[in-house]
C-alpha cells in the first residue's frame, strides 16, 4: 500500500519459500506483479492461488478484476459469479459493483445495470455504485433514473467531482434541461 512494490514482492517470496501451499501469498503476488505491468506472472499467480483455494473470495475478486482491466470480460464475469458464491463472502456489493462495472466495459448493459441495482441494494451509501449505476443508466437512455443516482452523490460535497458533475450536465442536457 506504500507503493514499495520490490519490497513486498521480495517478502511475498519468502512467505512461499516457507509455505508453498499459502494462496493468500500467491494472490497477493499476483497484485503486485499485476501493479509492475508483468502480465504474465500476475496471471500465473493468480491462477496459482486460484488452484490451492478455489473457495477464496478476495483471490476470485482481485483475478475477476485483473481479467476485466484486460478485457476479458466472460472470465472475469465467471470469476466474479465464482466469488459471489462462497459463503464466507465479507462484502458482496463490492464484488457486484466490480461485476457491474466490468459487465458494463463489456457492452453488456442490461446485465450491468442489474448487478449495479443488486449493489446498490446491500450499500446505497456507496458513492461509486450510485456513479456507476448512472452512467449505465444514462447510456441506456434512461435519464430520469440517472438522474436520481447521480443527484445523490452530488449532494455529498465530500464525494462529488468533476465527472460525477459532468454526468449530470449530460444527464440534463438529455432532458432538455
Amino acid at each position: 500500500s506504500r507503493g514499495q512494490l520490490t519490497v513486498a514482492l521480495d517478502e511475498v517470496k519468502l512467505a512461499i519459500a516457507a509455505d508453498p501451499n499459502l494462496s493468500e501469498a500467491f494472490n497477493l503476488r499476483g497484485l503486485i506483479y499485476a501493479n509492475l505491468g508483468d502480465e504474465a506472472l500476475a496471471e500465473q499467480s493468480f491462477r496459482r492461488a486460484v488452484q490451492l483455494n478455489s473457495r477464496d473470495f478476495d483471490t476470485l475478486h482481485n483475478f475477476g478484476w485483473y481479467l476485466c482491466q484486460r478485457k476479458r470480460f466472460p472470465e472475469a464475469n465467471d470469476l466474479f459469479a465464482q466469488a459471489l458464491t462462497v459463503p464466507q463472502i465479507r462484502d458482496p456489493s463490492r464484488t457486484l459493483l466490480a461485476q457491474g462495472v466490468c459487465q458494463a466495459l463489456g457492452g453488456r448493459l442490461d446485465e450491468a445495470e442489474r448487478t449495479l441495482q443488486k449493489s446498490f441494494e446491500l450499500d446505497p451509501a456507496n458513492p461509486a455504485t450510485a456513479v456507476n449505476l448512472a452512467e449505465v443508466l444514462y447510456r441506456r437512455g434512461d435519464f430520469e433514473r440517472a438522474r436520481f443516482y447521480v443527484r445523490r452523490v452530488n449532494a455529498q460535497a465530500e464525494v462529488s467531482n468533476a465527472q460525477t458533475l459532468w454526468l449530470a450536465a449530460r444527464i440534463e442536457r438529455r432532458l432538455g434541461n
